[in-house]
């Protein structure tokens, strides 16, 4: 097991706002865990992997973050104390259970904040149907770049005339590791 112990945990509202609604959290510990980066990202598509600093920058739904350092776990946008707890013990899970499973899972380095969303656009049919829900294609791109929605919303690009776009567009996607942040 990589990460045994938390030797330190901090939740508190964000400084520079103490009216926010949300809390952050940090979990200090001795142990290096910097060397399961690679399979945490390959796993569960870190947004943002520093493979030079040893950051991986984990987003998740409802606007929640987990940032990733050698020696500690930053947690941003809890509900409450509770949920701030099981985020730390949900993330240490996953990186003993990932860490520990590691020959068997290809790393990463790459993250998703490469993914442009000009190079989505482009690969999408253009036909600003709305039927994604968004006013236009571009919308969706960025959407589609952030993880808030799946290739699957957008109706034309499972069309005949679009599936050389949407084989394009899905391995560009998965070059960066993408995955929609309700994705399993």
């Amino acid at each position: 097991m990589l990460l045994e112990k938390i030797d330190n945990l901090d939740i508190f509202r964000p400084k520079m706002d103490s009216t926010k609604e949300v809390l952050h959290a940090i979990a200090a510990f001795t142990v290096d865990i910097s060397p399961a980066f690679p399979y945490v990202n390959a796993e569960l598509g870190g947004w943002d992997y520093d493979q030079t600093n040893q950051v991986l920058l984990l987003k998740l739904a409802d606007g929640k973050w987990i940032t990733l350092h050698p020696q500690k776990i930053a947690i941003r946008g809890a509900r409450d104390m509770e949920e701030a707890k099981a985020l730390v013990v949900w993330i240490q899970t996953q990186i003993n259970g990932i860490y520990a499973r590691r020959e068997a899972i290809t790393p990463r380095y790459v993250s998703q904040a490469g993914l442009k969303v000009i190079e989505i656009l482009r690969l999408l049919p253009m036909t600003n149907c709305k039927a994604c829900g968004y006013a236009a294609c571009m919308a969706y791109a960025a959407a589609l770049r952030e993880g808030e929605i799946r290739l699957e919303d957008c109706p034309p690009l499972w069309e005949e005339k679009f599936r050389e776009k949407q084989v394009k567009l899905q391995a560009y996607l998965e070059s960066f590791g993408w995955r929609a942040l309700d994705a399993e």
